[in-house]
């Protein structure tokens, strides 16, 4: 029986201390890489991604649509594709290039879609601070765990599902 009574106040204090670490890190913005392909010759952005030379961004910060000021970032993206058409006056040297963008988001750009990833044809306006849109084909994914825009595969997830596998081993090793 007593140790029925530690096993209980063990598991409230761990629910305690989590639902205030949830309740801090919810006023801050996700934490994702952010880079673009600035050369497509030499990219440091590309696939396989180094965070070495793309640091994350802690607490990004983003702007958001109808308002001023930037906000703490809800979404982490990246967007590759092979671009296939420059508006007149895009830079013409992006046609045929493979370009990558990662970056953060307050507004889930993905709402119309219900749907996390896409493929596709994609229109970029204002790329690289560019007048005009460029228009690619690739892949574009929306994910809202810290550092899920490193790769394609979201391997945030399975971490997660390692984690909780483990605790419920670790609980169900308690007899009462």
């Amino acid at each position: 029986m007593h140790l029925y009574v530690s096993i209980n106040k063990w598991l409230i204090s761990i629910v305690l201390q989590c639902s205030l670490v949830i309740k801090l890190a919810s006023s801050q913005g996700v934490s994702c890489f952010q880079c673009m392909t600035t050369d497509p010759n030499n990219d440091s952005c590309q696939d396989p991604f180094s965070s070495l030379l793309n640091p994350i961004q802690t607490n990004c910060q983003a702007t958001s649509v109808g308002k001023n000021g930037t906000f703490p970032a809800r979404f982490c993206v990246k967007i590759v594709g092979r671009v296939t058409s420059v508006d007149s006056d895009a830079n013409a040297s992006y046609l045929n290039a493979i370009i990558y963008y990662r970056s953060c988001l307050v507004d889930n750009i993905m709402d119309s879609t219900k749907a996390l990833e896409s493929s596709g044809s994609f229109r970029l306006k204002g790329f690289q601070s560019m007048t005009g849109s460029i228009r690619l084909q690739g892949y574009m994914g929306l994910c809202s765990v810290d550092g899920c825009n490193r790769a394609r595969g979201f391997t945030s997830s399975l971490s997660v599902i390692i984690f909780v596998l483990f605790f419920m081993k670790f609980i169900s090793g308690f007899e009462y």
